[in-house]
């Protein structure tokens, strides 16, 4: 049936449904019936063409129990979560409700109604799919002026370049379970896309590539901040919204933005609607520019680039032929988008000129920049002055102390001020912008500091300082200085004396007192070495022993084969009472008196 039915109809249905409410209670059931027969509809079919356009109401009093059901709403919930958890990525539905019901009924959770009670009931309540795909509202964000939120996005272009000339994706030939395909494209062209919030201006660059990377998206930040002859908008955002995947392979054009003071966010993971204007403005581009390629070829990627500023300038500017660039928001209005940019005129400092070329290069280098403080001080080389400057940090004394190191980050268009970057225990790092110092006398020192013999100040107290303070007394007692700690050491005396009731510190009379387990070792082994033999030789020669001493080392070794008058003999063979330790070692060797007897002249000599 057609949206509106025929006049025709229309009067049929307003008879019939004169004739229902002639009639008797239950009699126009049999009307509709045969209105149905006749037109070969369904009598459904005619009471909602009844209720829609002929104001229809049976006049039944609505149910009492109407909306509710005997399912239990935990068995509905499992039912309606399963299948919700069976959605993919793309928003395909893989799990049916049968089997969802089935897999209810294999863990015990009893389902009494029919598939399609069930169906009806997930709508009535949200729980299906398409309700839960929808069920996440999106709130309106605005900004406040042209310039104050830029939104960047790159993608793969559908044009390639082949030796041949430009060639464009086809789906049968590029899609997904064909990767092979993709092998003959050697270099992809990416597209970059930049969208102003405010004014919804838009800039495109392409860019020949292995794939998405930080050295295209550097050249188009320069290229769509920077001032182009065919371009209205350009300048120096406030905040850069940009996905993961630009931020993730981007660390140098993360310090670079900022250098620039710009603050740059992501949307998370599977929220590309966070960024729906730059979304828009890919589509925009493929459908009114890319589209026109096919019919109009260009050769190279700098004619595709001269082709793409054309249809900027025009686009912008709402200056193509029949067709309506301008942005429309919930306003209704249409708006040409460079007269909304224009309006950046009434809003003074809004419009941030980009450094040139050289100084948003030196970011690129991609190394991290530190410095370490020397009496709350710290110098930097910055791009933009060209010169090493001083910066004075002692208004954050209480942080820093001398040989800390810092990481700092050099910011455009700041007059040479940087950004410094204070690790603080149990706390956030510190960020502080700090200008550089520019007031010196004649000589080269700083104008603001104490002359001597005339002023007098001390220098702030650092955190190194406090800690010195805090060790001071906890060594020396409470109101102990740095400085009373350093007499008291010269004296020697000893730190931590009001502990244990005025005794000090116990520091090692406490060991030795600990129970220690049994260990089993093996027995140890002598070593002999030629070199630790001679030196037993050595040593045993110079050795000597007194008569009573070589008496019990002899007898200890020979037992009862050692003559009962033994002292007498070493005595007398001894008379100086000096016994060679090398002589009772032979002796015991040889275990015999003759040895004895033999060794006795040359013991004497």
């Amino acid at each position: 049936m057609a949206d509106q039915p025929s006049a025709e109809l229309l009067q049929a249905l307003l008879a019939l449904r004169e004739r229902m409410a002639a009639t008797p209670y239950g009699s126009g059931t049999a009307l509709v019936h045969r209105f149905a027969q006749m037109l070969g509809k369904n009598p459904n079919t005619i009471y909602t063409w009844l209720r829609t356009y002929a104001g229809y109401r049976s006049g039944r009093k609505k149910r009492a129990d109407a909306g509710t059901t005997v399912l239990p709403e935990e068995t509905l919930h499992f039912i309606a979560a399963a299948k919700r958890e069976g959605v993919r990525g793309n928003g395909k539905a893989t799990l049916p409700t049968a089997v969802a019901m089935n897999i209810a009924h294999g863990n015990g959770i009893d389902v009494t109604l029919s598939e399609s009670r069930i169906n009806a009931l997930m709508r009535q309540r949200r729980l299906d799919a398409r309700a839960q795909q929808q069920a996440r509202s999106h709130q309106v964000l605005r900004s406040l002026y042209p310039n104050h939120v830029h939104q960047i996005d790159p993608s793969l272009c559908l044009i390639y370049y082949t030796p041949r000339g430009q060639a464009i994706m086809r789906d049968e030939e590029f899609y997904k379970n064909k990767p092979a395909s993709l092998d003959k494209v050697r270099l992809q062209v990416w597209r970059y896309v930049r969208y102003d919030h405010a004014s919804g201006a838009l800039d495109v660059r392409y860019y020949e590539a292995l794939g998405e990377n930080q050295h295209c998206l550097f050249e188009f930040l320069l290229h769509t901040w920077g001032q182009q002859p065919h371009r209205l908008s350009h300048g120096v955002p406030r905040l850069l919204l940009w996905d993961k995947g630009s931020a993730n392979t981007s660390f140098a054009i993360r310090r670079l933005l900022d250098a620039l003071g710009v603050e740059h966010r992501t949307h998370a993971p599977g929220h590309a609607w966070a960024k729906g204007g730059v979304e828009q403005g890919n589509n925009l581009v493929e459908t009114h520019f890319e589209s026109r390629l096919r019919f109009e070829p260009v050769d190279t990627v700098a004619q595709l680039n001269a082709a793409a500023a054309a249809w900027v300038r025009d686009f912008n500017a709402n200056a193509i032929t029949h067709v309506d660039c301008r942005v429309v928001r919930q306003s209704g209005q249409p708006m040409v988008r460079d007269a909304l940019w224009q309006s950046i005129l009434r809003h003074p400092g809004a419009l941030l000129q980009l450094p040139e070329r050289a100084v948003c290069q030196w970011f690129l280098g991609g190394r991290e920049h530190t410095r370490v403080v020397r009496d709350l001080q710290i110098s930097f080389a910055h791009p933009e002055l060209g010169a090493t400057a001083h910066y004075d940090l002692s208004p954050w004394a209480a942080s820093l102390g001398n040989g800390q190191k810092l990481r700092v980050t050099p910011l455009l268009m700041q007059q040479g001020a940087l950004r410094i970057e204070i690790d603080r225990p149990g706390a956030e790092a510190l960020l502080v912008q700090v200008a550089p110092m520019r007031d010196f006398d004649d000589y080269g020192r700083p104008a603001h500091a104490p002359v001597l013999g005339q002023d007098y100040a001390r220098a702030p107290v650092s955190a190194s300082q406090q800690a010195a303070h805090a060790l001071a007394q906890a060594a020396w007692g409470d109101g102990a200085t740095p400085e009373h700690a350093e007499r008291q050491r010269a004296r020697q005396a000893k730190p931590f004396a009001e502990r244990n009731g005025g005794r000090g510190l116990v520091a090692h009379s406490h060991l030795g007192q600990a129970s220690l387990p049994t260990r089993l070792l093996p027995t140890a082994q002598p070593l002999h070495t030629p070199a630790l033999q001679q030196q037993q030789r050595a040593g045993q020669a110079s050795q000597v022993l007194s008569v009573p001493q070589a008496v019990r080392r002899l007898r200890q070794a020979l037992g009862e084969h050692a003559p009962a008058d033994l002292y007498g003999q070493l005595k007398a063979r001894f008379p100086a009472g000096h016994v060679p330790l090398q002589w009772v070692e032979q002796s015991i060797a040889a275990s015999s008196l003759v040895a004895l007897d033999q060794q006795a002249d040359w013991a004497v000599k």
